[in-house]
């Protein structure tokens, strides 16, 4: 039987069942001592309750187990290689490692790609908030590398005044030792004012202190290895030296000390650099030290550990809002859920924590107008359930919640949890060899991260190659190269090559 005459086969025999539904009553009937129930018209044509699509989705996700973590990280990587030349709508509405726009607009991120495209003459910057899972750089890292040799840039972006915890990309030593404060952790590292800036960290200087930074990216983060502008975020009364590869100089500000607020002092350097030396005199707060490329983009990665991305709206807005003021901040990748996972349950918890996230992002959007920002859901994570791992009970849950709480504020969304496998796929990730997550069953291992990262990337370069594709902007690029071809072969005569002495010879 051909196709399209068993569809209509089965088109009729649903509306016939559909039919029934209404005729006969949904109590049972019984007749002759037979007794007979009708399914319900939503039986019949299949709507879903919200258990029914979580069960569909649980269900969907119980079929990978059959494939290994990396066997299933090559299947997505194949999804995205296979959008790249087509069928890239299909992948917007079903791909797990698609990127979900707020009203599944395919264009919320050309601002952002235009942007990017013309950092060579207007620097952007691009910020990478979450919590433990980018320490040391390790997911960020990736995709500042990818996007820097794409776009242009170096250095690795925003650093903190004093160094507590190691960096793959660069290292800063302080001398004298300062007092120095973060709104997360312990609360012995708490200060008694709300003055924390952009990294929620704040180091104070008296008279003098020095701040010597070294770059240091490596064969895995050449683009990392040097820099050529120096900056360094404060609020007080205060001046800066800089002393790098044979320069000495004085960094500038554009505001005046009279200036309520953060105020950024830079120098930009003859040459590229790898290390360079700070002085800082005077009594002053710093809020973070920055090194980056003379153009294109910088990229910050900022890693707060044990934090749920709630506590930017405490943190006193003039030590905030002046430095994304000051500088060009093209997108936000917020990285947050993962903390809360462990301590969430249906109903008031999860709602009060989606509400709580929205106002986060209602302060960055009156920060920094026409903000594009990308949620990143947690990964999956396993505790112990009847002494067997198993993913959080929650975590599905928080995680659609999350979905939604990005649509509704108007962000984008990617689903990490679905992306690396759904349900279960943590203690996969933790039993791989070699290993992608650690022992915890909560933090990738270096290799987990970077297959995260670069599956990340791999889907936002996708979304950018599309963005070329519908403004034909390569199909510019062609027409320009062969204008250009065209140009010089009409004002450069032909001449007949000039025989050389093997030439003659074979003659």
């Amino acid at each position: 039987m051909k196709p399209y005459k068993i569809a209509l086969f089965v088109i009729c025999v649903m509306a016939g069942l559909a039919l029934m539904t209404l005729l006969y009553p949904r109590e049972d009937v019984s007749l002759f001592n037979i007794r007979a129930v009708f399914p319900s018209m939503e039986e019949v044509l299949g709507a879903n309750t919200e258990e029914n699509i979580t069960d569909t989705e649980e269900e969907e996700e119980d079929t990978l187990p059959e494939m290994t973590p990396e066997e299933l990280m090559d299947l997505r990587m194949a999804e995205l290689e296979a959008a790249r030349d087509s069928e890239f709508m299909v992948f917007c509405q079903k791909s797990p490692t698609r990127l979900q726009m707020p009203d599944d607009d395919i264009a919320y991120l050309d601002p952002v790609f235009e942007a990017l495209e013309n950092a060579s003459g207007r620097p952007v910057r691009i910020m990478h908030y979450g919590d433990s899972q980018l320490e040391g750089d390790r997911m960020t890292g990736v995709l500042r590398e990818k996007i820097q040799d794409l776009f242009g840039g170096n250095g690795s972006g925003l650093l903190p005044p004093v160094q507590r915890l190691g960096m793959a990309t660069a290292t800063v030593e302080t001398w004298p030792e300062l007092r120095h404060y973060m709104y997360f952790g312990s609360p012995e590292f708490h200060a008694e004012h709300k003055r924390y800036g952009p990294l929620a960290q704040v180091a104070e200087v008296d008279s003098i202190a020095r701040f010597s930074v070294t770059a240091h990216g490596g064969s895995t983060y050449p683009h990392c290895r040097s820099f050529r502008k120096v900056s360094i975020a404060m609020m007080g009364d205060g001046e800066f030296t800089v002393e790098a590869g044979g320069d000495s100089l004085e960094m500038s500000s554009r505001l005046d000390a009279s200036y309520d607020g953060l105020r950024i002092f830079s120098a930009t350097l003859s040459h590229s650099v790898s290390k360079a030396v700070i002085t800082a005199h005077g009594q002053m707060e710093i809020y973070a030290i920055m090194i980056d490329g003379a153009s294109g983009v910088s990229m910050d990665n900022i890693a707060m550990r044990g934090v749920s991305g709630t506590l930017f709206t405490s943190i006193d807005r003039r030590t905030l809002a002046p430095f994304f003021q000051q500088q060009n901040v093209g997108l936000l990748l917020l990285q947050y859920g993962g903390n809360s996972v462990p301590y969430l349950k249906p109903g008031k918890s999860i709602i009060s924590y989606m509400q709580q996230l929205k106002t986060q992002i209602d302060l960055f959007k009156r920060m920094i107008p026409n903000i594009h920002i990308i949620f990143i859901g947690p990964s999956d994570m396993a505790t112990s359930v009847e002494d067997e791992m198993k993913t959080y009970p929650y975590l599905p849950m928080v995680v659609d919640s999350l979905r939604a709480m990005a649509q509704e504020s108007g962000v984008a969304f990617w689903d990490m949890f679905r992306a690396m496998g759904g349900r279960g796929s943590m203690v996969k990730w933790v039993e791989a060899d070699p290993q992608l997550a650690g022992e915890d069953y909560i933090h990738f291992t270096p290799r987990g991260s970077r297959r995260m990262s670069e599956m990340f990337w791999s889907a936002f370069e996708l979304y950018y190659k599309y963005y070329r594709f519908r403004h034909h902007l390569d199909e510019e690029e062609e027409e320009a190269a062969s204008d250009s071809i065209t140009s010089q072969t009409d004002t450069v005569p032909l001449q007949r090559p000039v025989p050389t002495d093997s030439t003659k010879m074979n003659r």
